[in-house]
């Protein structure tokens, strides 16, 4: 599956999709708004083109990447006018980061909902692992953006990554054991490196066999603190 497709039937309850995330009907949310008066509160009309140009972002970074991205193609994409985009945003760096924000929030959100019942240290990493890899599988473009993008899309972006990793890592963190020769920093570091794992698989073309890294991405959060002890030490 490459970045830019659909995930398959059966997946749907797992996609991202920004409308749905704002509440808007699903018939209206990203549709294209009938041309002349139609009678929509402006209110409306501007949300629906800001989730527009969020949607067509995410599916454009793929084709082109961040650094080859233009408005113009944004707003092909996203059916609307550079002035509508305008009224938006002030740029793209800005559309980016409020894309990333919002697809960040929903997979953070996913870990933190999915890991809130483990009470073993260990088998918060294993679920929380497990859940990101599911919603990354089934949202390949969002996997894209979190793990490839981000990267190549300034300063500021890389300051969001680092702020979703670090609330992906507090969600894993209670009940961690205590090293205190480890750094506190040490679990957002392992992040980092399960990220780069998952970016190889999504530039490869690989998003589907994510869910096979399961085990090697959750040893590679145990073992530093554990010290190679099995998981069932």
């Amino acid at each position: 599956m490459t970045p830019d497709k659909l995930p398959p039937d059966g997946a749907e309850s797992e996609r991202f999709d920004p409308d749905s995330l704002a509440g808007l009907p699903a018939e209206l949310a990203l549709a294209r708004l009938p041309p002349g008066r139609h009678g929509l509160p402006r209110s409306f009309v501007e949300h629906n083109q800001r989730l527009r140009i969020v949607a067509a972002m995410l599916r454009v970074l793929p084709r082109r990447g961040y650094p080859m991205t233009t408005i113009g193609d944004v707003t092909a994409e996203a059916g609307v006018s550079r002035a509508a985009f305008y009224q938006q945003f002030s740029g793209k760096e800005e559309c980016f980061l409020a894309t990333y924000d919002l697809a960040g929030d929903w997979l953070c959100g996913g870990v933190e909902e999915a890991v809130s019942g483990a009470e073993d240290w260990r088998a918060r990493i294993r679920t929380g692992v497990s859940e990101a890899l599911r919603l990354l599988t089934a949202n390949p473009l969002v996997a894209h953006l979190i793990a490839v993008e981000a990267l190549q899309a300034g300063d500021t972006a890389r300051e969001r990554q680092e702020a979703c990793f670090d609330r992906f890592a507090a969600a894993l963190r209670k009940g961690r054991p205590g090293r205190p020769e480890l750094s506190e920093d040490l679990t957002d570091q392992l992040l980092g490196v399960v990220v780069s794992l998952i970016a190889r698989y999504v530039d490869s073309d690989r998003a589907e066999r994510l869910p096979e890294a399961m085990t090697d991405l959750v040893e590679r959060m145990l073992i530093p603190y554990l010290g190679g002890a099995s998981e069932d030490d």
